[in-house]
């Protein structure tokens, strides 16, 4: 806990000797706090509090055309008591002159951007990850490079990329082969010109790898390879009403002369805002009333494996930089004799 404090410290530090030396650097951070109860048949009414996740980020632009960020993930970590830091970001970009800031290069360890995309539209990060984050169909993170073109003048209708990465993740960074994963990516804002729905997206990736271990040459990459098929989005109806969905199907080499495994993870949610729907005075404004169905199939082969996840609840934005949110959440298992478990949550985000 002691190197915690004093390596969240030196980075507090460096980020502020940062700013006084260069007005285009920032610090930014968050922090994800809970209070949960197990509410399920026989638990007795458990409960706990935690944090699960603070991030501290320093973002530096060092021209018109580069620039830098640097993100620490502070988490538990099995078998340490405590929190741990490690990086979760650490990339640079570049964007040459000659293509007007329509192209971007970006190297490092970075964000995997279906997820990152996903994080937004879903909106509640500090609740829950996405379907295919939390079920690890794919990475957060992982140290490779970017090929990134805007759609439209910046960007207005969206963005495409092309990455090739190591295909581990920024947890566990060693490389245990000599393949590479590559990904295609896509997010589009095909309703930008129409008022009430310009909040829309579309995103979509297909990533193609291998799994990450040690491969000698008597055994194929293609009997260990690993693909990943994911579209979301998000209907945004003006300031009141959102209507998003995130669906994936992963399919991977179990070895030579074994059946490959295909995985699914299909999630729906939807958001109703008060603050268009109430008057300016009333205390409902600052709140949202939101829900989620995850549906998630680790082997579609196999029967009575597949659990269903359902959560709801309120969420207050009383002021800018801190969110709330009370939910209840239910996991339902095909295989009937597994009984359910339900949770009840308080969960707080805090920015700056």
């Amino acid at each position: 806990m002691k190197k915690t404090v004093i390596m969240l410290a030196s980075l507090m530090l460096m980020g502020g000797a940062f700013n006084a030396k260069a007005s285009e650097t920032k610090v930014h951070g968050r922090m994800y706090g809970y209070w949960r109860m197990d509410v399920s048949g026989n638990a007795n009414s458990e409960n706990d509090f935690g944090i699960s996740r603070a991030y501290v980020t320093v973002k530096s632009k060092l021209s018109d055309y580069t620039s830098v960020r640097i993100t620490s993930d502070i988490k538990k970590v099995s078998g340490y008591e405590g929190y741990s830091i490690i990086l979760k970001y650490g990339y640079f970009d570049w964007k040459p002159k000659f293509a007007h800031h329509d192209l971007k290069f970006r190297f490092g360890l970075q964000p995997t951007l279906y997820i990152d995309n996903m994080n937004k539209l879903w909106g509640r990060r500090y609740l829950e990850k996405t379907i295919s984050d939390e079920r690890k169909f794919l990475t957060s993170a992982d140290l490779g490079a970017a090929l990134m073109y805007r759609l439209g003048e910046k960007g207005k209708y969206g963005y495409m990329a092309a990455n090739v990465w190591n295909g581990t993740s920024y947890s566990h960074t060693t490389e245990n082969n000599k393949y590479k994963d590559f990904s295609g990516f896509v997010i589009l804002k095909p309703l930008e010109n129409n008022p009430d729905l310009k909040r829309s997206r579309i995103v979509a990736q297909y990533y193609y790898g291998t799994k990450n271990i040690a491969l000698p040459d008597s055994l194929k990459a293609s009997d260990y390879n690993r693909n990943l098929l994911s579209a979301g989005g998000m209907l945004g109806y003006r300031h009141t009403l959102d209507l998003g969905f995130d669906i994936n199907w992963y399919r991977t080499g179990q070895g030579a002369h074994v059946n490959n495994i295909t995985t699914t993870g299909f999630s729906f949610f939807g958001t109703l805002y008060f603050k268009q729907l109430v008057s300016e005075q009333s205390l409902m404004k600052t709140l949202n009333v939101f829900g989620r169905v995850d549906i998630y199939d680790p082997n579609t082969d196999m029967d009575n494996n597949a659990e269903t996840v359902f959560f709801g609840g309120i969420e207050c934005t009383p002021v800018k930089g801190f969110k709330a949110a009370i939910n209840l959440r239910s996991t339902a298992f095909e295989d009937s004799s597994k009984d359910s478990k339900t949770y009840l949550y308080f969960n707080t985000l805090v920015k700056f």
